[in-house]
C-alpha cells in the first residue's frame, strides 16, 4: 500500500534492555506489577527502574532519570498519568530509544485530556520515529522469548503454554480469557493488547507476525480498525505467508452509533469471522493441530445410525460433503462389523454389540484411509462404558500418526463424563461437545484451506 511502512516491531516484542518510569514501585501499583511481572517472565534482558527518590527496587539498582542511565535502552515503559509523560518525551529521543510503551494506570482524566494526548503521542512519534504501544494498554507478553511486559494483576507465566497462535487485541478482559485456552492444550506464541492505538495499531502487529515463523496462527479481537487501508495492507501479507487471521469483532457502540466492521470487508481479505470466543478457540484449535486439510469431505463414523444422519445433515447444510468411500475400502472393512452389514459413509461400528474392539479399530483406520475422505468426524452419541473407552483410546491413537485430521465429537447429554471423556480431553486434540460447533468449525477451516490451494495453484512458487 503506498504511504504505509510497516514498522520492524522486534526491539519491542524482543528488547534487549527495558526502562520503566514510574512514582510508585510497590507490588499495589503498576509500576511495581510492570517490574515483578518482567521478572516472573525471566526476562534475560536488562531492566532500568526509574524513580528520583529510589535507590533500590526489587533487588535492582534505580536510576533518578532516564538521562542517568548511561547503558543503551531499547524500550520504555512509563507509567504515570499522561500529563507527566509528556515532559519524558525528550529525553526518550536524546536516549535514541525505539519503543514508548504506555500502560493503564487508575488516573481520573477527562476523554478530552485523553484525546489531546494521543493526538500529542500520534505526533511525536511521526516526528520522532519512535513508536508508541498505548495509552491504556495492559502490554505483552512474548511467551517464547519470556518477555512479559505487563501491568496486569496474576500475570502467571508458569501457567502458559508456548505455541502456534499469536492474539492481539484491543483491551485485557477477552485476552485473558482466550490465554486460558492453554487448558486444553492450545498454545500461544504472543498476546499484544494495543490499547488506544496512538500510534501502533492492530494492523502493525499483523504485518509483522505474518513474517515471524513461530506464529502459525493470528487471532484478533477488535472493537475498531483505526485504519481500514492497513488492515488490508496487513490481512494481504498474512495471505501470503499462508497465516490464517481469526478476527473476532466486539459490538462497539457511541452514542447509539454502531461502530461494527461489516463481514463483507473480512471476507474480501480472506479473513475469518467468528462471532463469539468459543468459536474463535474452536477454529484456532484446528488449525493449530491440522494445519490444512485437502478439501472438505467428510466421513463419519458412528455407533448410531441416528446421530449419524443427523450429522451428515448438518454437514451438507454447513457445506461440507458427505461422499461414499470407495469399493476398495468397502472390501477391506467388508466382514469386520457385525452381520456383515455393507459399509458406507456413514459407517455405523456396532461398538457395543461387537465381540473385538481391534477389529472395530482396523475398520476405522481402513475407513480413514479412504481417498475419497478428507476429514473423519468419530461420533460418540452416547456412553456405552468400556466401549467406548476402547474406541478413544483407539481414536487418539490413530489420529495421532494419521496425516489427516481426525475429529471426535462427543454428543452424550450425560452430565457425568466418563473416562472416555476424560481420554479425549488429556489427548490435546481438538474435540467438540456439539454438532453445530464442530460443523461450524470445520467450515471455517476447510474454506480457508480450499482458497489457500488455489491461490498456491494461481501463484507457483
Amino acid at each position: 500500500m503506498i504511504g504505509y511502512s510497516a514498522p520492524d516491531l522486534s526491539l519491542l516484542l524482543s528488547p534487549g534492555s527495558i526502562a520503566v518510569i514510574s512514582a510508585n514501585f510497590e507490588t499495589g501499583h503498576v509500576g511495581g506489577r510492570v517490574l515483578l511481572n518482567l521478572q516472573k517472565s525471566k526476562y534475560k534482558g536488562k531492566v532500568y527502574p526509574v524513580h528520583p527518590r529510589y535507590d533500590e527496587t526489587f533487588g535492582m539498582k534505580t536510576y533518578p532519570t532516564l538521562m542517568s542511565i548511561s547503558n543503551k535502552v531499547d524500550t520504555v515503559v512509563i507509567t504515570l498519568p499522561l500529563k507527566s509523560i509528556l515532559p519524558i518525551l525528550a529525553d526518550c529521543v536524546e536516549k535514541m530509544v525505539k519503543f514508548i510503551v504506555i500502560p493503564s494506570i487508575d488516573c481520573n482524566e477527562s476523554e478530552a485530556e485523553k484525546l489531546h494526548c494521543r493526538k500529542i503521542l500520534k505526533a511525536f512519534s511521526e516526528e520522532s520515529g519512535i513508536r508508541v504501544l498505548g495509552p491504556d494498554c495492559p502490554g505483552l507478553f512474548n511467551i517464547g522469548g519470556s518477555v512479559g511486559i505487563s501491568c496486569t494483576s496474576y500475570y502467571e507465566p508458569n501457567r502458559l503454554q508456548y505455541g502456534g497462535i499469536s492474539l492481539i487485541s484491543q483491551g485485557e478482559g477477552l485476552g485473558r480469557t482466550i490465554l486460558d485456552a492453554n487448558d486444553r492444550g492450545i498454545g500461544f506464541n504472543h498476546w499484544i493488547s494495543t490499547g488506544d492505538e496512538a500510534d501502533l495499531e492492530i494492523s502493525d502487529f499483523i504485518n509483522y507476525l505474518a513474517y515471524d515463523s513461530a506464529t502459525k496462527v493470528i487471532f484478533v479481537v477488535v472493537e475498531r480498525l483505526k485504519d481500514e487501508w492497513t488492515f488490508r495492507y496487513a490481512a494481504e501479507a498474512a495471505n501470503k505467508a499462508g497465516k490464517p487471521i481469526i478476527v473476532l469483532s466486539i459490538n462497539h457502540s457511541e452514542h447509539g452509533a454502531d461502530k461494527r466492521i461489516h463481514p463483507i470487508f473480512f471476507k474480501e481479505l480472506g479473513v475469518i469471522q467468528v462471532h463469539d470466543l468459543d468459536e474463535l478457540i474452536n477454529v484456532g484449535w484446528l488449525f493449530l493441530k491440522y494445519a490444512n486439510p485437502q478439501g472438505n469431505r467428510i466421513g463419519i463414523f458412528s455407533y448410531s445410525d441416528g446421530a449419524a444422519s443427523l450429522l451428515a445433515e448438518k454437514c451438507r447444510g454447513g457445506n461440507l460433503l458427505v461422499p461414499d468411500i470407495t469399493n476398495e475400502t468397502k472390501y477391506k472393512i467388508q466382514g469386520l462389523l457385525p452381520d456383515e452389514v455393507a459399509p458406507s459413509n456413514p459407517i455405523n461400528s456396532k461398538i457395543h454389540a461387537h465381540p473385538d474392539m481391534n477389529r472395530v479399530k482396523t475398520c476405522l483406520e481402513q475407513f480413514s484411509k479412504d481417498p475419497n475422505v478428507d476429514i473423519v468426524f468419530v461420533l460418540f452419541s452416547f456412553k456405552v462404558g468400556i466401549y467406548t473407552e476402547m474406541l478413544a483410546r483407539h481414536t487418539v491413537e490413530i489420529a495421532q500418526r494419521m496425516n489427516k485430521p481426525i475429529i471426535p465429537l462427543w454428543t452424550s447429554l450425560s452430565g457425568e463424563r466418563e473416562v472416555a471423556y476424560e481420554i479425549l480431553v488429556d489427548s490435546k486434540l481438538p474435540f467438540y461437545t456439539t454438532s453445530d460447533a464442530c460443523v461450524k468449525a470445520v467450515k471455517h477451516f476447510t474454506e480457508y484451506s480450499m482458497k489457500r490451494l488455489v491461490f498456491k495453484a494461481e501463484h507457483p512458487s
